[in-house]
């Protein structure tokens, strides 16, 4: 019975994945255009992607909820929690829908950080995490769709973690009603923090859970395709960001080989793949990062978007001294994360 209800469950998922997946790169497409000038309105193609998946989440959410009713056991096992926040996220996001469009239609411009946006970028992280949880606790039933599951929803999930981050450290927050562009510093300290903390432990996690050498950073590769498809792909003007993107991709691959015993290190081998996958949480987060840094000289009238190539000329310079702090908190991250996190073992049968 158990069995059967799981195999249920796995579904549900991933429908509430395909949301998610939707609704991050929709919302991240949705930064892109507002950056370009496109015309603020609710209706636009990125709300288009971005509700679509908020409705997908919402199927998915609903027939959570008439199944942890309907089946009072079912609501015992572990991965029962998967659900319940994809129903939390689900309701978050349903709020934040229509708030967003009347906010649009009595204040008109907003920017990135609004109490409508923050509601429902809530709602997303909520309801990624729920899927995470759930597929990592279905793990001992040995499903086989439930590992490229995992790879997706953990790359989602690092994808969400750092727009969430964006909200308070990126100085596009400037609409017609309020200015809730963070103080400079604050933001530099806040991404030089959080960024790389949340990026090892996402990659350390699912390192951990997925158990294969090649799963994390194929996590690492849906993170990057999310990134350039919904911020570079879209802008000519960026492309030059492109060739960055293998220097994360060979520091993934080298981690991923430390943590899965390929490459034998014995004493602190995974703090030091922490701080590797740390050390360039920069390029991780290009190109929208670097508005984070661009901030501090940036004079009125200007857009840190349009200055964003600009930004590509000291990139090396700057990747090489936030490089220090990155390493540092991918190695707090992991020594964390061993001691908190507890990771589901896939059956012996």
């Amino acid at each position: 019975m158990v069995v059967l209800s799981s195999k249920f469950i796995i579904i549900i998922l991933i429908i509430a994945l395909f949301g998610t997946i939707l609704q991050t790169w929709g919302g991240s497409w949705d930064i892109t255009s507002h950056q370009l000038g496109d015309p603020e309105t609710f209706f636009t193609p990125p709300h288009g992607v971005l509700y679509s998946g908020v409705g997908i989440g919402l199927i998915s959410a609903i027939i959570a909820a008439f199944i942890l009713l309907k089946n009072k056991e079912l609501r015992k096992e572990s991965f029962a929690l998967g659900l319940k926040l994809v129903i939390l996220g689900s309701l978050f996001q349903i709020t934040a829908g229509p708030g967003d469009y009347y906010w649009h239609e009595m204040f008109g411009t907003d920017g990135l950080l609004s109490p409508t946006h923050l509601t429902l970028i809530t709602g997303i992280l909520i309801q990624t995490v729920g899927v995470v949880i759930g597929l990592a606790r279905l793990i001992p039933f040995n499903f086989k769709v439930v590992k490229p599951a995992l790879i997706l929803a953990f790359g989602v999930l690092w994808f969400i973690t750092i727009g969430f981050i964006f909200q308070f450290t990126l100085p596009i927050s400037t609409g017609d009603t309020l200015d809730l562009d963070p103080d400079p510093y604050a933001a530099a300290i806040i991404a030089a923090s959080t960024m790389p903390f949340f990026s090892v432990l996402i990659f350390w996690t699912s390192a951990k859970s997925l158990r294969m050498f090649g799963g994390a950073t194929l996590v690492t590769a849906v993170f990057i395709t999310l990134n350039v498809t919904s911020n570079i792909i879209p802008t000519e003007f960026l492309w030059i960001y492109l060739p960055w993107f293998a220097l994360p991709m060979i520091f993934a691959i080298v981690a991923d080989a430390i943590i899965s015993n390929r490459i034998k290190i014995r004493k602190y081998g995974e703090s030091i793949a922490g701080a590797l996958v740390g050390s360039v949480f920069l390029i991780f987060s290009m190109p929208l990062i670097g508005m984070a840094y661009i901030q501090f000289y940036i004079f009125s009238g200007v857009s840190g978007y349009n200055l964003l190539p600009e930004f590509s000329e000291t990139l090396g310079i700057i990747l090489g001294v936030m490089s220090i702090p990155g390493a540092m908190m991918g190695w707090i991250s992991v020594r964390i994360a061993k001691k908190k996190i507890s990771i589901p073992v896939e059956s012996g049968i």
